[in-house]
Formats: C-alpha cells, sequence, structure tokens
C-alpha cells in the first residue's frame, strides 16, 4: 500500500465508523419504538421507512436534501450555548392566556394557539399548523424546551379540523402526541405534509390514505365539506431531522388557496428571495403567517428576524398592500434563542409601520376574525407589553 493510499484510508476510517455507528444506534431505537417506549416511537420513521417516500424527489443530493442558497459558516459556539443557559427570552411576567370558543368556520379567521400552532379558517374549511399542543417540544416529556405559558386548549378541545397542514418534522413543529390524539379523535382530518414526512405519520399509526405529501412546487387538493382548498408547497430555508441524520425529509412553506380566499404559512424559514416567486405565481395572500423568532447571528440562514418577515410578507402581498395582514408567529412560546422574549414584537411593529404593513398580534388563544379584523385577538393588541 503506497503513502497516499494509506492517507486516503485513513481519511475515510472516521466516516466509515460514524456510519456504523449510527445505523447501529438506529437500530437499537428501532427495537426499542417497535417495543412501545414512547420517546423511542416519538423520533418517528426510520431511514428506510423514509426512503420510499422521497426516493423520486429532485431536491436531494446525496441522499438528503438541501438549500439552494448557500450557507453560512457561522456555527454556535460554547459561549451561545452558555447565554441561552441564562434563558433571556423569558418573560418577566405570566403571559396572558385565551382559552378560544368557536362557532361554525368563518370566512377568514386565524386563532393562534402558540408557536407555530394555528387554528385557520378559510372559506369554511378549518386547517390545523404544526399541531404541537404538548407541555415540551421534544421526543420526551420529561426533557427539553417547556412552554412558557399553558396551551390555550387540549386535542380533545379542538373544533372539527379538515385538515392539519405541516412544515416539516422538528419537535417544535410536529409532535407525536398532539398528532396522534387528533387524528384518533378526527377519523375526517386528512394530513399534508412536505415529502418523507408522511413516514413519521405512518410509522405512529396515521392510515397512509388520510396523508397527502408534496415536494416544493407540488400542489395537492384537499375537497372538505366546505369547499376544495390547494395546498402548494413552497420555498424554505431550513433544514429537518429527528434523530441523528439530518435532512431526510423536506421542509416547506404552504400557500393555502381557497375559492375566495389565499393565506400563507412560513413554517421555518431563513430569509431567501424565493418568495418573491411564490407571491407572482399565487398571491396576493390575505393573511400570512410568518415565523418571526428565534433568530440569532449565530443561525442567520434557518430563521428569519423581524424585518425580514416583513420584507417576505411584501413580497408575497404584492398589490393588496396594508389589506394583506401579517400575523407573527414562531415567538413566546419556546425559549430557542438568545433574543428577550419581546424582542421580536419591538422590532417587528415600528418596522412594519415604517413599510406600510399591517400586522396584527394575537395572544395565545386569541381569535381574529380577518374579514371584521375583530375577535378576542384583538381586544388587547398590547397584551405583551405586560410581560416583556
Amino acid at each position: 500500500m503506497s503513502e497516499n493510499e494509506g492517507r486516503d484510508r485513513a481519511a475515510r476510517a472516521p466516516g466509515r465508523v460514524t456510519t456504523f455507528g449510527v445505523a447501529m444506534a438506529d437500530a437499537a431505537v428501532g427495537r426499542l419504538a417497535a417495543g412501545g417506549l414512547r420517546p423511542a416511537r416519538a423520533l418517528g420513521a426510520s431511514r428506510e421507512q423514509i426512503e420510499p417516500h422521497v426516493d423520486l424527489s429532485p431536491h436531494r443530493n446525496d441522499g438528503a436534501f438541501a438549500n439552494p442558497e448557500p450557507q453560512s459558516d457561522v456555527a454556535p459556539d460554547l459561549s451561545a450555548f452558555a447565554d441561552m443557559l441564562r434563558s433571556p427570552g423569558r418573560p418577566r411576567k405570566p403571559i396572558m392566556v385565551t382559552v378560544p370558543t368557536f362557532d361554525a368556520p368563518a370566512a377568514l379567521a386565524v386563532t393562534w394557539l402558540g408557536h407555530a400552532t394555528a387554528l385557520v379558517d378559510i372559506d369554511g374549511v378549518r386547517v390545523l399548523t404544526d399541531p404541537v399542543l404538548s407541555r415540551r417540544c421534544s421526543p420526551s416529556q420529561l426533557v427539553g424546551p417547556g412552554r412558557m405559558h399553558r396551551a390555550p386548549l387540549e386535542a380533545g378541545q379542538l373544533p372539527p379540523v379538515d385538515v392539519v397542514l405541516i412544515s416539516h418534522d422538528h419537535y417544535d413543529h410536529l409532535d407525536m402526541a398532539t398528532v396522534v390524539d387528533i387524528a384518533a379523535r378526527q377519523p375526517e382530518a386528512v394530513f399534508v405534509a412536505p415529502v418523507g414526512v408522511g413516514a413519521h405519520l405512518v410509522s405512529w399509526g396515521i392510515a397512509a390514505e388520510r396523508i397527502r405529501q408534496a415536494d416544493w412546487g407540488d400542489t395537492v387538493s384537499v375537497r372538505a365539506p366546505g369547499a376544495t382548498l390547494d395546498f402548494t408547497c413552497g420555498p424554505a430555508r431550513h433544514f429537518s431531522g429527528r434523530w441523528l441524520a439530518r435532512n431526510l425529509t423536506q421542509w416547506a412553506s404552504w400557500a393555502v388557496c381557497g375559492p375566495a380566499h389565499r393565506i400563507f404559512f412560513s413554517g421555518d424559514t431563513g430569509y431567501t428571495e424565493r418568495f418573491a416567486d411564490l407571491g407572482a405565481a399565487l398571491g396576493p395572500f390575505d393573511v400570512t403567517l410568518i415565523a418571526v423568532g428565534a433568530y440569532d447571528p449565530l443561525w442567520p440562514d434557518i430563521h428569519v428576524n423581524p424585518e425580514e418577515a416583513v420584507a417576505i410578507h411584501r413580497m408575497l402581498s404584492g398589490s393588496a398592500g396594508t389589506d394583506s395582514v401579517l400575523i407573527p408567529i414562531h415567538w413566546g412560546t419556546f425559549n430557542l434563542a438568545r433574543h428577550s422574549w419581546s424582542d421580536p414584537i419591538v422590532r417587528l411593529l415600528p418596522h412594519a409601520e415604517r413599510n406600510a404593513t399591517t400586522v396584527l398580534v394575537p395572544q395565545p388563544g386569541g381569535t381574529i376574525d380577518l374579514e371584521r379584523r375583530a375577535g378576542t385577538g384583538v381586544t388587547r393588541p398590547t397584551w405583551w407589553e405586560a410581560s416583556a
């Protein structure tokens, strides 16, 4: 063996060991999940179970999904984790929470249930986004980020839901306990998700015929009693993963188009001008639900800051101007970054005003009827100041 061959084998060895170790860990978790251990089941589908759901996607590179935009080389260091331990993102006083009540589905309304979970009424159809109603966003309810306010309701208190819409498979956007409970209680509900995420749902016992998956640019239609909605899988700049391997499933934003109204749901995303293409193709949107929290200079590519959220809204709202409403999500519920609890809204509101953008900030559990600009979510527009 030559010296060059020796160096080459030495360079490849760690990768083989790592691959072997991951395979062993996956096998161990699989056995625990098959035995019914709840945290192991919550990890979701294995690589082998995911593969049939994603093998035809043109957006994979070497077996994993990737963003088309370049990624920054900045990485968190120990000081960042030390900052997180100081809990700068916690409120100083209890957070206002409203217990929502529901009548028949409205033409256009949003009830924010915390973080990225919202119940959206659009043209008589009810859509629930990124369902997480457990106390922690974690495979175990013993450890992991916990809620800074109680959930406004439990899964069993939800009204009839037509569609459960999922942006990606991170724990703060896809909670096994919540989706399994909804699936059992609401057998008519359909689950719409990016390609690959359906494998997790199937592994949790949700029937495949209840699941619709789409890749970037694809549209799936769901016929509900109220109307037929088109769900277009839009761009997002993020990543995925619930266990050791990342990016085995797709991540996405969603454009939801009904007979009379259009909404946009960002899920998790960093800034990308690809949203301008979505706005040109399907906009303007009547309302956008855009993540505004959990940003940091150390991870600028995966979470937008408030100013970028306004820019994305303007890409999507187009000619609608101030008639289009931005509702901020992905803030105030879980402490996932180093900024203060109220910083997303403190920055968002003045920047939106300077850019002729209408923002409404419901409290957890608050409902806003977007056609009338009324409801429990607008009765105290500065509710968050008491907790800041």
